[in-house]
């Protein structure tokens, strides 16, 4: 099975991480997206402690509507902080598959400060988001020594176990998370940067406010 994994706070999940995993699916020709809400992200704060199982709720309504979209729990149910790569081997595990990590290009900049990273390469595919203000610098300053397992393939890069890095250019959308928490708060409407009934979910148990 060609599956990706959407990892991410998701607080809230809104209509740009929805588009731009659709265009993901579409682009590499998934035949699944799973959304993994984290339950304590490792590299920032959770902003306004919005427990697990609200976010995994907001994030199941939100994709209610799209069969190819499913919800894990994994991050959540397993406490602490919530490492990439333990979702990627419980998700190999499961589905019997090499799955497509899916991320911004901002975080897979990053990506050399991540736990254990040096055995990321050998377990995932990388589906890499444009973002309007990350530059994709050359593979060897982004992953290092790691560069020299790879060869360039048409659409990116692919190494000795197979495993690619593939870069998707995607809509960018200008709603943020923090955005929509902020109009909460200040009692402003939220319609049309989440699902409706994310919107509804939203007041109804007055999260944000």
């Amino acid at each position: 099975m060609r599956l990706g994994i959407f990892g991410g706070t998701f607080n809230p999940i809104h209509l740009g991480h929805l588009r731009v995993a659709e265009e993901v699916r579409t682009s590499l020709e998934l035949e699944k997206i799973i959304f993994v809400p984290s339950y304590l992200p490792p590299h920032k704060d959770l902003a306004d402690n919005v427990i697990g199982h609200k976010r995994l709720e907001i994030v199941r309504i939100a994709i209610a509507d799209n069969p190819c979209f499913e919800l894990s729990s994994f991050e959540v149910d397993s406490g602490g902080n919530s490492y990439s790569i333990r979702t990627i081997e419980h998700i190999r595990k499961t589905y019997n598959t090499t799955p497509y990590f899916i991320l911004g290009q901002d975080a897979f900049n990053d990506i050399l400060s991540w736990f254990e990273k040096d055995r990321l390469f050998g377990l995932t595919h990388f589906a890499v988001m444009s973002r309007p203000h990350a530059e994709r610098p050359p593979l060897n300053e982004t992953i290092g020594a790691h560069a020299l397992e790879y060869q360039e393939t048409g659409k990116g890069f692919i190494n000795h176990d197979g495993c690619e890095i593939v870069f998707v250019d995607v809509t960018p959308l200008d709603i943020s998370s923090s955005t929509i928490r902020t109009l909460c708060k200040t009692g402003k409407s939220i319609r049309y940067l989440v699902p409706k009934e994310v919107e509804d979910y939203i007041r109804e148990e007055r999260i944000y406010v």
